[in-house]
């Protein structure tokens, strides 16, 4: 019976965690204005799903194939759940994928775009033409950059399969942003924990907020991407087609530094 539920998880549709008591966002269905909750807690990021807060959080599901073919259903199952506190945003993902078939190393920060991994891309001035990008594998090693659909990037977030990202806007990987994440393997695929601090954002001055949102989820032994928003490939633009968090609100980002460090000789 266990074998035969896993399999169900894997091979089927998005399944919503029994454990999990707030809204749920099909992307297959176009539910895609979110209105994620705000819990005055924070989470121990370890890579467990198994905290409080997760169980209020809302789930995204219905992923659908964007490479090599847009519009079909995901093969793969994945959920993600997001909630945020006053300080920060947070997304927890569950990947569900065949015993064995997970790809991860413990590589650089940017140099795991080769392995299985999740991208996040938050517009935060829903604009639809810029997004901040937050990517981590599945052991919680991180890539991150920024997307504007204008530019030209020097450098690029992919996947290894011939295709993959093709149609979207490539990402520079040049900045580096402050966030936290923790991932593992698991028998059914694997789950990742990951924690946005709101410091290590630019966003609007509007005492409600609405951003752009996307989650895309790369399948290396498949060599497909997938899409929570069910982005076609020949639009004129990518982040145009990304879905929302709305009311965000009481949001603060505390004391932000920047720090430049020099050396002076005599």
């Amino acid at each position: 019976m266990i074998g035969l539920f896993l399999a169900i998880l894997v091979a089927g549709g998005d399944t919503a965690s029994p454990t999990v008591t707030g809204a749920v966002y099909s992307g297959r269905a176009r539910q895609l204005a979110v209105a994620p909750p705000r819990i005055d807690e924070t989470a121990n990021i370890d890579g467990s799903l198994d905290e409080g807060p997760w169980k209020q959080a809302a789930l995204l599901t219905g992923f659908s194939q964007y490479a090599p073919v847009d519009g079909r259903a995901a093969d793969d199952s994945t959920e993600v759940l997001v909630w945020y506190s006053p300080t920060a945003i947070y997304f927890g993902v569950r990947a569900f994928a065949a015993p064995g078939t997970v790809h991860a190393t413990l590589a650089d920060r940017d140099k795991m775009y080769s392995d299985d991994y999740i991208g996040i891309f938050l517009g935060t001035f829903n604009d639809q033409r810029q997004a901040t990008v937050f990517a981590v594998n599945a052991l919680g090693v991180q890539g991150d950059g920024s997307v504007v659909e204008t530019m030209q990037a020097s450098g690029g977030m992919t996947g290894a399969a011939a295709g993959l990202g093709q149609g979207r806007p490539v990402t520079d990987i040049t900045p580096d942003f402050l966030f936290e994440s923790k991932g593992r393997v698991t028998p059914w695929g694997y789950e990742v924990e990951i924690r946005i601090p709101f410091k290590s954002l630019k966003y609007q001055s509007a005492d409600v907020q609405t951003w752009g949102l996307n989650v895309i989820r790369i399948v290396q032994s498949r060599g497909h991407e997938h899409s929570w928003a069910p982005a076609k490939r020949a639009a004129s633009s990518y982040l145009g087609q990304a879905g929302t968090l709305t009311g965000l609100t009481g949001l603060h980002r505390g004391i932000v530094l920047d720090v430049n460090p020099f050396v002076t000789e005599r």
